[in-house]
């Protein structure tokens, strides 16, 4: 055997295969010879194992330098720099309590980004299998691993495919594509050619399941070089999801905060240990107290808690979240690109036997699909034609039950003794003639009344007439030249339509064979598609469908769910434009595309500045679901999807997904709430320090401010529980306009604790006065406050900061919504328990205050409160009124909304006249005018 051992990595892009593809009809004998051991060994060298390998590039990154990366973020250094001063001065309370946020934290992101080489791994799941392979001309079972391009494969029903090959010899196969493109039916193998694709008729997909056949396939590609490899590849390189936009947005408006913050440290170092001349110790414990102040130490554990918090609430309605960051990032999302198979539709094939069927020679539509159901075999419920015809009797009939309604058809019609005949590929192999593969089943039954009944099903044009090559009853339909005519153009017509067909055929004691009718068979859009979709669009979330599936199918649907029929091909991806970009921004959606095709679309979104959120089952969808932000796996979907998404799916359809926007739009202002909250604070305090410095040469006990950031960080924790409405159209947050917001307000409560400074004495006992007076005496100068006058100011500060989130959370007065209990009851406990305090004073760490002052503080604060407010809303309108309109400008809505006006003026009226069809058409295009002839001549192109 050749040399199997690990290679390096093959050359980047897929390597063609080793033999000219006009071989499969000019050598296939040569071909179908196999390969030697040493023909082996040689090709192992240029194309490597058929295996996804580990990694795409040279270098992989080692699980302890990942884990590192967790701690070296901006806020993660500043925080490092925070428990370095604890351990300086030996606080070890705060030390440990900052190291424990920050361990928790990192643990937590590092889990995150290894579950990103899942994926990976459920796509290598798949090649871990054997085969029976030619070699040295003869067929051993060897593992899929050391298959390589130009083997033999002898394949089987049942069988998953294990790398891309090329049909040679032997049944008509039927294969399932389902995870590789989202076709809805099985493909047959081999068929006709796809136009400019010679021998793309024969080619079937690594990954894909045989159904029914059996064959022998010369191998194309292999490992990285397949369809599946390439899928694995684009994950690989989409791995690793960047933070959420939000959360950038707070690392961002943070280090601003911590740039300031740093200023006013160096500067009261100096101040302090140069000037002053205040022992180190001191000082580092003062510059402690600053850090702690403007580094939000809780921020990454009150964003896990709130995010696992509405990853809950989204389990209740049907999505797991397994990447937290995601339930953030759909607040902001602007496109949703969803697959068609299961999600928009039922992953059902339905039988239509309304008016959408047609009968002829007499019959009716529910009598075409009861001849129908005769020639189906209820065995075989595997078979997705048989079984979606069965459905649909039963339906027609008033039965849920499809054993039941064969049952009670069985007491009408007896099965003739060997009456049934199924479609034999073994007969049509021996033919070895590729289009005597047909679909066709027959059944002779005899009726209760004694009636002889001969009913066949299959495509259209082989119920009309049937191969004289093939085996089984031959016939040709009664008036077949007018049938034909009828049948074809309604069989065109249902096609174009984005219908699939079924023709029968009934034969009645012996008499000619007459064509009964024409079903139409289409996967339906789910019952809430349609309210769905219409939802997603009112919250300003453009939505596009990308799918596999055929292009009118895809037409089709997308006209039934209101979605817009503007649905291109892959062909207008290439080559890379504006024009290009143009299509994919104002396109419906896009049809017949492959894994790299959605990889693509989601790429040219992003590049637009548009948060993109993708729908996939399948390994197809894989690459897409992970480069998209937002990575939804839908219910049923494939392992690699599932690895790939950020959410998946254990309901069917959109409203799930819409469940989740409306989610993430709340966790968005409970985040944006904390994040205002916490600037706020984070300025108020680090002014006030400084001020007090420079302008009275007084010092603040660090304690109190240790004590005031993380106690406070520590209530803020229940706001992951706050009451908030979603908003109406995808949230963007700006740096900019959070720190208007937080800074006006901020600088305000740095004014108003100055204040009380200042002139507290005027309004409050004679214990503050006296310690007012103490405080700016000139021996003071340099030092600690007076302590009534330090614990009141420590208690106006720590009220404020608490009652602050109260409006935060608004855009309103503090009042004007209710909060959840769980914030209320947080603050209400917090400040209990440091009002108790400071009134009791039990451990000496705070001086006893009057119940006066305690509650003089209070009146102080909830008027300052409603200032703030004022402050808060005038900021706001300010921000609205002013911010860049692009922020809430949606391009991909705007330019499906200016195409669809488009379409309304140039297109639908003629498409519906279009429908007409034939004679009539023409006779109402002859009486228009010539510029509405044009309108219409457009709509039939357009039909095309």
């Amino acid at each position: 055997m050749g040399d199997y051992q690990k290679m390096a990595d093959a050359p980047a892009g897929p390597l063609p295969p080793p033999y000219p593809l006009a071989k499969l009809d000019s050598d296939k004998e040569g071909l179908l010879k196999g390969l030697t051991d040493a023909e082996v060994a040689e090709l192992v060298k240029k194309y490597g194992l058929n295996e996804v390998p580990e990694e795409t590039h040279p270098e992989k990154e080692p699980l302890w330098k990942m884990f590192l990366k967790q701690f070296t973020g901006p806020m993660q250094i500043m925080i490092e720099c925070a428990a370095l001063l604890c351990f300086l001065i030996h606080n070890w309370p705060d030390f440990t309590i900052i190291m424990v946020l920050l361990m928790t934290n990192g643990t937590l992101g590092f889990f995150e980004e290894k579950s990103a080489q899942a994926s990976v791994d459920a796509l290598k799941a798949g090649l871990e299998k054997k085969m029976p392979v030619k070699r040295n001309g003869k067929f051993d079972s060897i593992p899929v691993v050391q298959v390589v391009p130009g083997d033999v494969l002898f394949m089987r029903g049942g069988d998953i495919v294990p790398a891309d090959c090329y049909w040679v010899e032997g049944d008509p196969c039927q294969v399932d594509e389902a995870a590789l493109t989202g076709e809805s039916l099985p493909v047959k193998v081999p068929r006709k050619d796809d136009d400019g694709k010679p021998f793309s008729g024969r080619q079937m997909w690594s990954g894909s399941i045989l159904k029914v056949g059996e064959c022998q396939a010369v191998v194309s590609h292999t490992g990285v070089n397949t369809m599946i490899g390439e899928a694995a590849k684009a994950i690989q390189e989409a791995s690793g999801k960047d933070i959420g936009v939000f959360e950038g947005k707070i690392i961002e408006a943070a280090q601003v905060l911590i740039l300031i913050t740093v200023v006013v440290v160096t500067f009261l170092f100096y101040f302090m240990y140069v000037i002053q001349g205040v022992e180190i110790t001191e000082v580092l414990e003062m510059s402690l107290s600053l850090v702690i102040a403007s580094v939000p130490v809780a921020l990454p554990m009150v964003m896990k808690v709130t995010l696992s918090i509405g990853a809950k609430e989204m389990s209740d309605e049907g999505g797991i979240v397994t990447h937290l960051t995601a339930l953030e990032e759909i607040a902001s999302m602007k496109v949703l690109c969803s697959d068609k198979t299961g999600t928009l539709t039922t992953a059902q094939m339905t039988v239509y036997y309304d008016e959408t069927a047609k009968a002829y020679n007499g019959f009716t539509a529910e009598q075409v699909l009861e001849f129908a159901s005769l020639a189906s075999n209820e065995a075989n419920k595997d078979d997705p034609i048989d079984s979606a015809v069965l459905r649909a009797y039963a339906k027609s009939k008033g039965m849920t039950n499809v054993d039941d309604a064969v049952d009670k058809r069985k007491t009408l019609y007896s099965l003739d003794p060997e009456g049934f005949i199924g479609f034999n590929p073994i007969a049509a192999r021996r033919r070895r003639s590729a289009q005597e593969h047909v679909k066709r089943t027959c059944a002779a039954v005899t009726a209760k009344d004694g009636t002889k009944w001969f009913c066949s099903k299959g495509m259209v044009d082989v119920i009309l007439k049937t191969n004289p090559e093939d085996e089984g009853k031959q016939w040709t339909v009664d008036n077949y030249e007018e049938m034909s005519k009828q049948a074809s153009k309604a069989d065109a017509d249902l096609g174009i339509s984005g219908f699939k067909t079924l023709g029968v055929g009934v034969s009645k004691n012996g008499g000619p064979m007459k064509f009964a009718g024409i079903l139409p068979i289409m996967d339906p859009p789910r019952h809430d598609t349609k309210e769905t979709i219409r939802k997603i669009k009112e919250a300003q979330v453009a939505v596009k469908m990308i799918t596999g599936d055929h292009h009118n199918i895809g037409k089709e649907l997308a006209r039934q769910i209101d979605l817009g029929t503007d649905i291109r091909t892959p062909d207008c991806l290439q080559p890379p434009s504006e024009a290009r970009d143009l299509i994919v921004m104002k396109a419906d959606g896009f049809a017949k595309v492959k894994p790299l095709d959605k990889h693509e679309v989601v790429q040219v979104l992003q590049d637009k500045g548009l948060v993109v959120g993708m729908t996939g089952d399948g390994v197809n969808d894989a690459p897409a679901l992970a480069k998209a932000q937002i990575g939804i796996a839908v219910h049923g979907a494939t392992d690699a999807a599932k690895s790939a998404g950020d959410i998946v799916l254990t309901k069917d359809g959109l409203s799930p997904i819409y469940t989740a926007i409306q989610i993430s739009r709340r966790i968005f202002k409970r985040l944006k709430s904390y994040v205002i909250y916490r600037i706020c604070i984070t300025v108020q305090v680090v002014f006030f320090l400084a001020a007090l410095a420079i302008f009275y040469n007084l010092r603040f006990k660090a304690l109190y401010i240790i004590l005031l950031a993380l106690f406070h960080d520590l209530q803020i924790v229940t706001i992951a529980y706050d009451h908030q409405v979603a908003g109406a159209k995808p949230e963007t947050p700006t740096v900019l306009g959070l720190l208007l917001q937080s800074y006006s307000m901020g600088i305000l409560m740095f004014i108003q604790t100055m204040l009380l400074v200042s002139y507290g004495h005027l309004f409050l006992s004679d214990e503050y006065g006296d310690g007012y007076h103490q405080s700016m005496s000139s021996e003071m100068a340099g030092n600690e406050m007076n302590k009534y006058m330090e614990t009141t100011i420590f208690l106006q500060i720590s009220n404020s900061s608490a009652i602050l989130i109260f409006s935060a959370r608004t855009v309103g007065f503090f009042f004007s919504t209710m909060p959840a209990w769980q914030l209320t009851f947080s603050t209400a406990l917090g400040q209990v328990l440091i009002n108790v305090w400071c009134l009791w004073a039990p451990t000496g760490l705070v001086d006893k205050l009057k119940p006066s002052d305690v509650a003089m503080v209070w009146l102080y604060d909830f008027a300052w409160l409603l200032f703030l407010d004022l402050v808060k809303m005038t900021a706001g309108r300010l921000w609205d009124k002013y911010k860049p309109a692009t922020i809430d400008r949606n391009p991909a809505l705007q330019a499906k909304d200016r195409n669809s006006r488009r379409m309304s003026n140039n297109l639908r009226p003629s498409y519906m006249l279009a429908q007409v069809g034939g004679e009539e058409l023409g006779n109402k295009v002859a009486q228009l005018p010539e510029g509405s002839r044009n309108s219409v001549r457009m709509s039939r192109t357009y039909k095309k």
